[in-house]
């Protein structure tokens, strides 16, 4: 017997859109979708960590073949709707969910600050390794120190759907994990009074497991490409695990919810990530904020100095007051320029 599927949840990188080599599968999905529409009514929402510009330039094929879903989440979290004029932001809805994301962001502050001086205070030799918003990373004396931590902090924060905790050795560290696509789509439900047993979510990435739980979506699935964790939980879920990648896996996903042929078994080359990786993870997260914070800096020079380039020329013609003020620094560093230049000349002859 089919599953009833009010509300069609599918990623865009990966698991809708994986190849070129997919082209003659997007007739099919058109017609499953189609099939969809006319049964149960199914709205279909594309969910995708790209900006609304960057979603139309790389959805553009499918939209070429007349496929569009009724709503986009763009950026993990914000909705448009389809209308006439093309994708409008709900705009209410949207600064409901910004407000829902910074709440949280506050309460996860909040509460790692009450539990770092909880277990600073109740264990000797806790060492606070990391601190920021939303994350903490503790050292302990000992492994088992740090697992009974681990489990107490698993256990108090199990509501903050945004928030891990990995245990490697004597560290506990807690991190944000992409959560905001599962809030997205439960706000978009409720506007729409779809109940989370008729939502189907498909997805292939970390980004998309906040869409797996069960208050999010009852009914759930993933490619043969997905991340390994993905598959687990889709696993665990009693979701269908297909065989086949991106858009195949996805129309196999769909086949096996209206057969009533759902398969949840694990592929024989699925490995558990090891409890190492968490580690490895931490540490490329590390690695990518530092690149981040210099990106940012580098940005900020960079836009300096094109500001100041673009006030020069208008003070050259006078187009601005204080013209002598903007024009002193670039006269001093054009003379020093020249100088050298007439130094390294006369070195040369």
């Amino acid at each position: 017997m089919g599953s009833d599927i009010k509300l069609l949840v599918t990623d865009l990188d990966g698991t809708l859109i994986g190849s070129a080599n997919e082209f003659p599968l997007y007739a099919d999905f058109k017609e499953h979708l189609n099939e969809l529409r006319a049964s149960d009514k199914t709205l279909w929402v594309a969910c995708t960590g790209r900006t609304y510009r960057s979603f139309s330039e790389f959805f553009y094929p499918m939209q070429s073949m007349g496929i569009l879903p009724d709503y986009i989440i763009v950026r993990h979290a914000y909705i448009l709707v389809h209308t006439k004029a093309g994708y409008i932001p709900r705009l209410f809805w949207n600064l409901h969910i910004f407000h829902l994301i910074w709440r949280q962001k506050m309460y996860a502050h909040e509460i790692l600050n009450h539990w770092r001086g909880m277990l600073t205070g109740a264990a000797a030799g806790v060492k606070v390794v990391e601190q920021g918003r939303g994350k903490l990373r503790l050292r302990f004396e000992s492994e088992e120190s740090a697992n009974m931590a681990a489990v107490v902090l698993r256990d108090k924060l199990s509501q903050y759907k945004h928030l891990k905790v990995f245990g490697f050795l004597r560290e506990i560290d807690v991190r944000p994990v992409p959560f905001t696509k599962g809030l997205a789509v439960s706000e978009l439900a409720r506007h729409l009074d779809v109940y989370s047993g008729n939502i189907l979510a498909i997805g292939n990435g970390h980004n998309d497991i906040s869409m797996f739980d069960s208050d999010v979506a009852g009914l759930v699935g993933c490619p043969s490409n997905s991340e390994a964790e993905v598959m687990r939980v889709v696993h665990e879920c009693g979701g269908h695990v297909a065989d086949k990648r991106a858009l195949g896996g996805v129309l196999q996903i769909l086949d096996s919810y209206k057969d009533g042929t759902v398969n949840s078994a694990l592929p024989d080359w699925w490995v558990d990530p090891p409890k190492s990786q968490n580690n490895r993870h931490i540490s490329h997260g590390a690695k990518h904020r530092k690149s981040v914070k210099q990106l940012r800096h580098k940005s900020v020079f960079i836009l300096a100095g094109v500001i100041y380039v673009t006030l020069v020329v208008f003070a050259h013609f006078g187009i601005i007051p204080f013209a002598d003020i903007i024009l002193k620094p670039f006269i001093i560093l054009g003379t020093w320029v020249e100088y050298l230049l007439s130094e390294l000349y006369s070195s040369v002859r």
